[in-house]
This record gives C-alpha cells, structure tokens and sequence, in this order.
C-alpha cells in the first residue's frame, strides 16, 4: 500500500496545474532563474519545476527529495538499496613454500641470472704478433668490444715482467653468441695460416665473482655513462652492418653453381679449343633453367672446375637437382653452391708463372688453328684437282 500510495503522490504532482508561458511574469509562483535563464517554479506537491522554452514544457528539477521519493515508489521490501550490492575486497598475495618463513618481514631477494660471458681466453699466440693481427683473426667470429674511452678493441695481449709477450690473451666480443663460434671455428686451428707453429687453444673465459664487501663502489658520471651508451649504440650499429653484409653475400652466393670433374688437364692440352666449347655446352645446358649471368671455367685448379652464376637462386637450386651425381663425358660430375670461401685459379691472373703458362697455351692454340687453316687449304686444293679432272 505504501508503495502504491507514493507512485499516485508523484503522479498527481505532475499532472497537477501547472502556469501558462504568458502567466510567467504574472505568477507568484514563478521565479526566473538569473544564472540558467531559464523560468522555475515549485508545485502544490512540494516538487521544483523548471520551464524548457524549445520543448514548452516544465519538467521536474530532480534534487534530493525527489530521489527519495521516486526511491521509495520502486523500493523492494527487505532490500536496502544504500549497501552496494557487491562488498569490495582487497586482494591480498598469497606466497607459499614448503618451509616455514622464520622471518615474515624480510624483504625477498630476486633471482640473480648468471653474469653472460663474452670473452674468450686464447693460449699459444705468436710472440711476435700484434693486437691487430689479433682482431683480423678473431673478427671473422663477430664484433670485437672496444674501449668507452679509447675506441681500441678490448684485446689483452698478457705480458711478463720484463714487458715480453706471454702468447696468452683475452678478447671480449660484443655479443656472447661469438665466444662458442670462436671456439668451435678457432680451437686447435693455426693462427698463422701454414705455420704449424702458430696452433692456437681458444677457451672460453673465467671470472672469479669479487666480495662486494671488498669493493669500494665506484658510480659512473653522466658523461661517462652517455659515452657508454654512444659507444654500445655505434657497436651495436656496426654489428647490423656485418649482419647485413653477410646476408648479402650468403645471397649472393646462392646462385653460384660450382661444377666438379667436367673436365681434366689432359684433355684441355690435347684440345685447345675446348675451353670453349665447355663453356659454351654448360651455358646452353643450364638456360634451360634459368638466366646464366656468367661461366667461367678455373682452368688452373684441379678437379675440372667450372662456375656457373644464374640470376636467381632458384635457377641455381634447380641445376643441382639436374647436374649433381649425373655423367658428362663419361665422368660423374657433381653440382654444390659456392661456399664462398674456396679460391679458385684460373689462366689470366696476375701471377707471373700464369702469365707464361697462358703465354703457351695461347700460342698452342695459335698453332692448333695454322693447322686447321693448312688443313683446310689441302682440302680446298684436292677439291679443285678433281674438278679440273673431271672437267
């Protein structure tokens, strides 16, 4: 019943007469609100109205008696609707642990990672050898660290007390990865290619942690730290530029073809005009399968090697599916992708010994065609006596 009688209480104060738009000025229950500008005026029923001219018509000014009422006319029995209807709860962190925590205020310690090891520590050098003869080797394992304050690599050629190198050294790489490669690719291996003396042992690196106890803290300057930084960022730099490069040059080398046994040095000196007529038979063989940019035929190498470049690496990937275990000349010749490091030789270099060899083989080839030419005439010669014979 109290419901009821709130919700026709609210209705009959709204329907309840209300003054006309002309009446405003006239009216004591009028007043003009000078803030909003607009006409209000408070009703039989206790409510505030106020006047919306674009719509011409008054409307309730909700204020707090207002919401009680309209509260008490949809209100529920048993319900109150001051209490939120979820009580809010802190989460509280739960840590758990098989053992008892003896000491529930002590603040945790993080996990400490282990200090990643750059350097590498090398053994057997040449005692006559440099720090840049040092880099040149390590190099080819990735970028060496240099110096924030020098900009010299972070190689240490040990020395004994008389200033005489030891043949020991440490070298610190910019990136970690490089210290397995130079084990693996360095170990064991001459430093000095050729000199069975110069055998290295490269291993990586030990640090012994120091008692931060026994170290006095030395905190960097701003200026020190942004040359850290710049110096980092220009390593980091040129370690995307090695990156790049190598990328280019592994693509590169995609589409290089490298053909073993399709030839041997006997037949070249018996046939002279063979090494042209090879290059000529691989390039047609191989614009089945694509573009061929270059053939070149390393004459001077053994094994009957000849390049073929393509100008996709597509091409190159198809001629080894074509060429490699298949017969030519009665030989078995095999196809592989330049490795990118072989060298091989071939007639024309600038090597003094290769000159005269090509010296020969060029005046070889100059006979081989006087011949053809005295052939050729005889020929010519027989062919005109049986025609003036039969004539």
């Amino acid at each position: 019943m109290n419901n009821e009688a709130n919700t026709e209480a609210l209705q009959d104060g709204a329907t309840a007469s209300k003054p006309a738009y002309s009446d405003f000025s006239s009216d004591p229950r009028c007043a003009l609100n000078e803030q909003s500008g607009k006409w209000n005026y408070v009703g039989d029923d206790g409510v505030s109205y106020e006047y919306d001219e674009t719509i011409g018509a008054w409307f309730p000014m909700f204020d707090e008696s207002l919401v009680e009422a309209q509260q008490s006319a949809y209100a529920v029995e048993g319900v109150d609707i001051s209490e939120p209807a979820v009580a809010p709860s802190k989460k509280k962190k739960v840590y758990t642990s098989n053992e008892q925590d003896d000491h529930p205020n002590k603040k945790q310690k993080r996990d400490v990672k282990p200090r990643s090891v750059k350097a590498i520590y090398v053994t057997g050098i040449p005692l006559d050898a440099t720090v840049d003869e040092v880099k040149e080797v390590f190099s080819k394992c990735g970028v060496i660290m240099e110096d924030i304050a020098t900009g010299e690599p972070r190689i240490k050629l040990y020395k004994d007390e008389s200033g005489a190198l030891k043949g020991d050294a440490l070298i610190t790489f910019f990136k970690e990865e490089s210290v397995p490669l130079a084990i693996n690719l360095l170990d064991d291996a001459e430093f000095r290619l050729g000199d069975a003396s110069s055998k290295i042992h490269v291993q990586q690196a030990e640090f012994k942690e120091r008692d931060p106890s026994a170290v006095t803290q030395n905190k960097k300057s701003t200026m020190e730290k942004m040359k850290a930084r710049k110096k980092l960022h220009q390593l980091q730099r040129k370690l995307d530029w090695v990156d790049d490069e190598v990328g280019k040059k592994n693509e590169k080398f995609r589409k290089i073809i490298i053909l073993k046994n399709m030839y041997t040095q006997q037949e070249l000196d018996d046939d002279p005009a063979l090494l042209l007529e090879l290059k000529d038979d691989v390039r047609e063989e191989c614009e089945r399968l694509g573009e061929v940019t270059n053939v070149i035929m390393y004459d001077k190498s053994p094994g009957g090697i000849i390049s073929v470049r393509f100008k996709e690496p597509e091409s190159a990937e198809a001629c080894i599916k074509l060429m490699d275990k298949r017969y030519f000349a009665g030989k078995q010749i095999s196809a592989e992708i330049y490795d990118g490091t072989t060298k091989y030789q071939k007639s024309g270099s600038n090597d003094a010994e290769d000159d005269e060899a090509e010296k020969a083989r060029l005046e070889k080839y100059a006979r081989w065609l006087e011949s053809q030419e005295e052939d050729i005439e005889e020929n010519n010669r027989e062919r005109a006596e049986r025609l003036a014979t039969k004539s």
